[in-house]
C-alpha cells in the first residue's frame, strides 16, 4: 500500500513566507545597466526597461522555488521591450523606428506589464504568508517520486495523447481537447525536471531523455524546441540562492544553445514550415518525423553558411520577431485618428468566439489573425497569406479602451493571474508538491505572454483551466499515487 505524499499536517508546517533572490548581489549589475542605458539613443527608456527587470525578480523570484511568475513576467518584458534594444542597437528613437509612435507605444505597454504585474502581486497578498513551500519540502516532496515512475507515466501520458489526436479528425471541435491532454506530458515533464535537480538521479538517462526531447521538438510548425530548453532552466534555478558571476558562467552554455537554436529556426523557419505542409495553405504537418527532422538538419546546415548581408537580415528579423511593439505601434497610428475606440466591442467578440463552442455558434467563422491587423493598421498580407503574427492582447486592450482604460484592462488580467495560482492551489494541496508545480506550469504558462491574441489567450486560460482544474483532476490524483515509493522503500513517507 502506498503512503499518502502529503497531508494537512505536513503543509502547514512546510509552507512559509516566499523570500526574494538576494539583491544585494544583484544591485551592481543592474545599477551598471542602468548607467550604460543612459547613453542610449533612448535613455529614459533603456533605464526604465531595466528597472522593470529589476522590479520582476524583486517581486517574484523567490529562493528555492520555480520561477514561474518571473517566466510569466520576463516573457512580455522581452515582447515589449526588445523594439526599444532593436532601436539602440540600430542608433535609432523608437519614434524613428515606429514611426512617430514607438515612444508612446513603448511606455503603454511596459506600464501595462507593471499594471498586470501589481494585479497579481495584489490578488497573492491574501495569503502571502503560505504561498512558497521551504526548500525543504520541495527535497522532501522529491524524495517521495520514483524517478523511474515519472519516466514511465509521460510516455503513457503521451502514447494515450497521440492516440487521442490520431483518432479525433482535423477540425473536430474535440481539437483543443486533445491539446490540454498533451499538457498532462508538459506537467509530468516539469515534475520530472524538478525532481533531477532536487536528487540528481540518473544524470545520464535524465540528460539523454532532455536531448531526446530537444530533437524531436523539431517536428513541429511553431517550434516547439523551447519547451524543453525552459523547463530546464525553470528547474535548475531551484537550486540559486543567489545571481553570482560564476553562476552566470555556468548558464551561458545553454544561453549559448537557446541563441543558436533561435537564429537557426529565424533562418529556416519560412522554407522549413512549407516542407512540414507539403506547399499547401494551412499551418499542419502533412510529412513524416524523420522526414521533418531531416529536412531540418538540411536546411539547419545551409543556415551555417548564410552571407554577411543575409546575417544582418536575419538579425533584423530576429529583432522584429522577439520584439513585439511594430503592430501595436501601427494600430496607435490609427486608432482613434482613423478608427474610433471599439469600447469594449472587440473584447466582446474574442469572449464570444474563444468562450462558446462551435457546437452552440455553428457560424463562428475560422479565427485568421491577420484580418484584426489589417483592420487596425496599414499592413495587408495578401488574400493567400496565411500569418500567425496578431495585434496582441496588449493592443487589443488600449484598441478597446484606449491609454488609461487598457491600464484598468491589465490590472484585471494581472489579478485573474493571482487567481488561478489559488485555485491550482486550492484544488490540489493534497498532491505531492511537486505534482502541484507542474499543474501550475501548463495551467498560467498561456497566461504569460503580451503577443497572442485575446482569443487565443482567453481560449487557453479558460478551457485549460478548466481542464486541468476539474476534467483531468481524478488522472492527477491516480497520477500522484502511482508516482510514490512504495511505502517500504524507507524513502519519507
Amino acid at each position: 500500500m502506498k503512503p499518502q505524499i502529503t497531508s494537512s499536517k505536513a503543509e502547514a508546517v512546510s509552507w512559509r513566507a516566499p523570500k526574494s533572490v538576494d539583491l544585494a548581489a544583484t544591485n551592481y549589475l543592474f545599477l551598471t545597466l542602468g548607467t550604460w542605458g543612459a547613453f542610449m539613443p533612448n535613455p529614459l527608456e533603456t533605464i526604465w526597461s531595466v528597472f522593470m527587470l529589476w522590479l520582476v525578480l524583486r517581486l517574484f523570484w523567490w529562493q528555492s522555488f520555480p520561477p514561474i511568475l518571473v517566466y510569466g513576467a520576463i516573457m512580455p518584458w522581452i515582447e515589449v521591450h526588445f523594439s526599444l534594444y532593436e532601436a539602440n542597437f540600430y542608433g535609432q528613437t523608437l519614434d524613428e523606428l515606429f514611426l512617430d509612435t514607438g515612444r508612446q507605444t513603448y511606455w503603454m505597454a511596459s506600464v501595462g506589464l507593471l499594471f498586470i504585474m501589481l494585479g497579481i502581486r495584489w490578488a497573492l497578498k491574501r495569503n502571502w504568508s503560505q504561498l512558497i513551500p521551504s526548500f525543504e519540502a520541495l527535497q522532501s516532496a522529491a524524495q517521495q517520486l520514483d524517478q523511474l515512475r515519472i519516466f514511465i507515466a509521460i510516455i503513457g501520458v503521451r502514447f494515450l495523447s497521440g492516440i487521442l489526436d490520431s483518432s479525433i479528425p482535423y477540425g473536430s471541435s474535440l481539437t483543443q481537447f486533445v491539446t490540454y491532454a498533451y499538457g498532462i506530458g508538459e506537467a509530468l515533464a516539469c515534475v520530472l525536471y524538478l525532481h533531477f535537480f532536487l536528487t540528481r538521479k540518473r544524470p545520464l538517462l535524465f540528460f539523454g531523455f532532455f536531448a531526446f526531447e530537444l530533437i524531436t521538438s523539431f517536428y513541429s510548425y511553431f517550434g516547439s524546441w523551447k519547451g524543453p530548453i525552459v523547463l530546464l532552466f525553470l528547474a535548475s534555478l531551484v537550486n540559486i540562492k543567489t545571481i553570482t558571476t560564476k553562476m552566470v558562467l555556468q548558464f551561458t552554455p545553454l544561453l549559448g544553445l537557446l541563441f543558436f537554436l533561435l537564429f537557426t529556426w529565424q533562418a529556416i523557419k519560412g522554407d522549413y514550415r512549407e516542407f512540414l505542409s507539403g506547399e499547401q495553405r494551412g499551418q499542419v504537418i502533412n510529412v513524416s518525423q524523420s522526414e521533418a527532422l531531416s529536412k531540418f538538419r538540411e536546411l539547419g546546415s545551409g543556415a551555417l553558411e548564410l552571407s554577411s548581408e543575409e546575417r544582418t537580415d536575419l538579425l533584423q528579423g530576429t529583432f522584429r520577431r522577439i520584439g513585439y511593439l511594430e503592430y501595436f505601434a501601427a494600430a496607435v497610428r490609427k486608432v482613434p485618428s482613423t478608427l474610433p475606440y471599439e469600447n469594449g466591442q472587440l473584447l466582446k467578440d474574442n469572449l464570444t468566439f474563444a468562450l462558446v463552442p462551435r457546437i452552440l455558434n455553428a457560424n463562428k467563422g475560422v479565427k485568421d489573425d491577420k484580418v484584426k491587423v489589417e483592420k487596425y493598421t496599414d499592413f495587408n498580407f495578401g488574400i493567400n497569406s496565411i500569418s500567425s503574427f496578431s495585434l496582441g492582447h496588449y493592443c487589443e486592450a488600449y484598441i478597446d479602451w484606449g491609454p488609461i482604460g487598457m491600464m484598468l484592462h491589465l490590472l484585471i488580467y494581472g489579478l485573474i493571474g493571482g487567481w488561478l495560482w489559488h485555485r491550482v492551489k486550492n484544488r490540489y494541496k493534497h498532491v505531492n508538491l511537486l505534482l502541484f508545480i507542474g499543474i501550475l506550469w501548463v495551467v498560467l504558462l498561456p497566461w504569460g505572454t503580451m503577443q497572442q491574441d485575446f482569443i487565443t489567450v482567453a481560449g487557453k486560460v479558460t478551457w485549460g483551466a478548466v481542464c486541468h482544474l476539474i476534467l483531468f483532476s481524478s488522472l492527477y490524483r491516480w497520477l500522484n499515487r502511482f508516482l510514490a515509493l512504495e511505502s517500504g522503500s524507507g524513502k519519507i513517507p
